[in-house]
């Protein structure tokens, strides 16, 4: 599938995220009202989620709990966004529609069994003669419409006609498919049912919360300001300069530059390095440390410079002038020592670090989604079963490995077995930006 076919299909079902309202991990597969999810609906629900996470729903009552709040927020935000008259404009609508065209003609396919290695089992000449219809046309020119309408790169010039040819092939097969269902009578089935007004609300939740939520989700200047006031722990400068002083002291005194940075940087590439970021030239680095480092000489240390990244250390340890595209360039090579934030990440310590006011205001935010979510809650009619029986997967057919590989036993495919474990099973894996000077460039 191209990525302009993607893009429509995409676009034309509007599936999209809702900022951090819509954070749950619930893999909702495919609305009239649902207000009542019963001990049988989500144990029926839980046979729909991924294998790893199932598992984990049959073994683990809070993992249950959880999985039922997360289902009764959405449900509950669903609710209010059909109460202000979200699901009656013309556009949700169509997206209703289309989802459960969606769910309806793919349960149906499963379960005939007519769901191919190249999708259903559909021809040609079914889809052409769908389209000879002029309502079932007039689907399709609505269909690219809204796709448009919600992809400004779709919008900005006529989509190849292969393309269209390949969505229309597509479309096709799910309306037809659906078709099928309703006349089988598959689309009552309560599973197939309940797929469908769950993915319709995750829908509605997400068009309510963009367009009526999201404003009141924001944090105002003041917010952030009062809770700095309240939090000065964010503000880690106050403790940052201080160390960066005596580390600046002992390296001036004569300690090894190199056991300082592998000591008290908080860079994790360069810590590891000593410091050493390698040769780099004018604009690789933020301005700050640029300015300092190309003002200095060979063997200087320099006083402490500030950035966003926090309070640095430089040393220079060389400089040299390069010809590249016949124009001169002056290049340094040095060490540095970082005290300051690592990242804005904790599972990602080369995640651009945050300031404090960003720190205060993802707080202030994250109150006020809490706040929104659990006020819609309260006001809902909504009700969920916690306690659900959920059936363990089955499990999953083990596939060979090559002959040779490691895990394979005398190189036979299909007997794979267990790797002998790393010498060091938590040594994190090399990250290709370590050996880069880059790392003031963020």
């Amino acid at each position: 599938m191209t990525s302009t076919t993607k893009a429509l299909i995409a676009a034309g079902l509007a599936i999209v995220c809702a900022g951090a309202l819509i954070f749950w991990q619930v893999k909702l597969r495919k609305t009239d009202s649902l207000n009542n999810l019963s001990a049988e609906d989500m144990a029926l629900i839980a046979e729909d989620q991924p294998p790893q996470f199932r598992s984990r729903l049959a073994t683990d009552g809070e993992a249950r709990k959880s999985f039922a709040e997360d289902l009764r927020k959405l449900l509950a935000v669903a609710e209010e966004a059909r109460a202000k008259g979200i699901a009656n404009k013309p556009e949700v609508k169509r997206q209703l529609d289309l989802v459960r065209s969606v769910v309806v003609a793919e349960n149906y396919f499963k379960a005939q069994g007519t769901m191919g290695a190249n999708g259903p089992n559909i021809s040609e000449q079914e889809v052409e003669d769908f389209f000879k219809q002029p309502v079932n046309q007039t689907k399709f020119d609505q269909f690219i419409n809204d796709a448009k309408a919600k992809n400004p790169q779709l919008a900005g010039g006529p989509i190849p006609d292969e393309q269209l040819k390949q969505v229309k092939r597509q479309l096709g097969q799910v309306l037809i498919g659906e078709q099928k269902a309703i006349a089988a009578g598959a689309h009552k089935q309560r599973k197939v049912d309940l797929q469908v007004k769950l993915e319709q609300a995750r829908i509605l939740a997400q068009t309510y919360a963009q367009e009526q939520l999201a404003e009141k989700m924001k944090a105002t200047d003041k917010e952030v300001d009062d809770y700095l006031a309240a939090h000065p722990e964010l503000d880690t400068s106050k403790q940052n300069r201080p160390k960066a002083e005596e580390v600046l002291k002992r390296a001036r005194a004569g300690e090894d530059f190199v056991k300082l940075a592998k000591e008290f940087s908080t860079e994790p590439g360069a810590k590891e390095k000593g410091g050493d970021l390698g040769w780099f030239g004018h604009g690789q680095m933020v301005p700050e440390f640029e300015q300092a480092a190309f003002a200095m000489k060979p063997g200087e240390i320099s006083d402490i410079v500030e950035t966003k990244f926090g309070y640095h250390i430089i040393k220079l340890e060389d400089r040299k002038t390069e010809t590249k595209e016949g124009k001169p360039e002056e290049q340094v090579k040095a060490r540095h020592i970082l005290i300051g934030v690592s990242g804005g990440d904790a599972d990602n310590p080369f995640a651009p670090p945050k300031s404090a006011k960003e720190k205060a205001r993802a707080a202030v935010e994250q109150e006020k989604q809490k706040k929104v979510l659990d006020d819609i809650v309260a006001r809902s009619h909504v009700t969920v079963a916690e306690n659900f029986q959920v059936k363990m997967p089955e499990p999953q057919p083990q596939q060979g490995l090559p002959p040779g590989f490691p895990g394979s036993e005398g190189g036979q495919p299909g007997q794979a077995q267990p790797v002998e474990p790393v010498e060091n099973p938590h040594q994190p894996a090399p990250d290709p930006k370590k050996n880069q000077p880059k790392q003031q460039k963020r």
